[in-house]
């Protein structure tokens, strides 16, 4: 049987498991200039921390200053898109978060 969470309750509320898209280039911020660097390459291949990656929003966080965070599970993918790192309830800014519509079941 479904109970709703009450603000009067001690436990937590809930996770909202909502599907997101999260902004990496918001996220992370614009890329470097390349010139600063040396051509050679990082040992463990290339990132691609940029673009919309899907997620999954588990809860959502209110700073002091009043700006909105979720708490959001993503995978980063290197340049080929494997999977580098499985990233858990990592805070991230409203701003770079946006709705997924969830594709259906089958």
């Amino acid at each position: 049987m479904y109970r709703p969470w009450s603000s009067t309750s001690d436990a937590p509320p809930p996770p909202l498991d909502r599907p997101v898209w999260v902004d990496l280039s918001a996220f992370y911020g614009e890329p470097d200039d390349p010139a600063a660097y040396p051509d050679d390459r990082p040992p463990g291949g290339l990132l691609k921390p940029s673009g919309r990656i899907p997620g999954v929003l588990r809860w959502w966080l209110r700073g002091v200053d009043g700006r909105w965070f979720g708490k959001v599970s993503f995978a980063v993918c290197d340049a080929y898109g494997a999977v580098v790192a499985e990233q858990r309830d990592v805070i991230v800014p409203a701003a770079a978060l946006s709705p997924r519509v969830a594709e259906p079941r089958r």
